[in-house]
């Protein structure tokens, strides 16, 4: 029996209604409720590389998976980012030595936490800003906005009242366009919401596919032509 107080879209779906979308999706001002296809088209962009081991490779997928099915039941975003995040620990634990030195792993914690796992795989290098599409994306933008803001200088010093610019052409990246250090801050952010959703969190938002993006880009970095260190030499899986 369902509870007086839930709305019914929070409750227990009876068979009828099972496959239905939550009444939820796609509910934007002035936007068409978003397809089924459509939502799956979506998350198929994102993935792994063919690299990461295949017991790490099902926990992702089963991420894709909860987004996926959340066009049915909408609080699933919130269990796919979680499940997502829970990968991504997974993912490092396996590839990392067993003990991480200190400060990433204090001598009282019996294994490595994901701040720390981030942190360490950060330093050596094993995740990295240019690995990232968005930090690429971001570089592109603050280049074009240079570039924009040296076509306005160059008005103002030649006198000139109007200069024909091409805003679509191709624009070259300088290394003052590259100072966005976005891994020190996923080194916070990635473990903080972890936390959050781990803990138990009101939390409710579609926004999630940023977070599978990011966990998915890390895993490839990690696993992409590398050699295996820790508990995956060991030979340990999750079964």
């Amino acid at each position: 029996m369902t509870s007086l107080h839930l709305n019914p879209a929070e409750a227990l779906r009876d068979p009828d209604t099972a496959m239905a979308p939550d009444p939820r999706t796609g509910v934007f001002a002035g936007q068409a409720a978003q397809s089924l296809a459509a939502h799956h088209a979506d998350i198929a962009t994102v993935q792994i590389s063919p690299a990461v081991p295949e017991p790490i490779a099902i926990q992702f997928e089963t991420a894709r998976n909860l987004y996926l099915y959340a066009w049915h039941v909408y609080r699933f975003y919130m269990v796919a980012a979680t499940q997502a995040l829970t990968t991504l620990e997974f993912g490092l634990r396996e590839h990392l030595p067993l003990r991480l030195p200190e400060p990433y792993q204090w001598a009282k914690q019996k294994q490595p936490m994901l701040a720390g796992m981030l942190r360490y795989a950060i330093d050596q290098g094993l995740i990295r800003n240019d690995s990232f599409r968005r930090w690429h994306h971001a570089a592109e933008q603050r280049a074009r906005e240079r570039r924009s803001l040296e076509a306005v200088q160059t008005m103002i010093d030649q006198g000139l009242e109007r200069m024909e610019t091409d805003d679509d052409a191709p624009v070259e990246v300088a290394p003052q366009d590259q100072q966005w250090d976005l891994v020190s801050i996923l080194s916070n952010s990635l473990p903080s919401l972890r936390n959050e959703l781990a803990h138990g969190s009101p939390m409710l938002t579609r926004q999630v596919r940023g977070t599978l993006e990011l966990v998915a880009e890390i895993l490839s970095q990690l696993y992409q032509d590398r050699p295996a260190t820790g508990s995956e030499k060991s030979g340990s899986s999750a079964g």
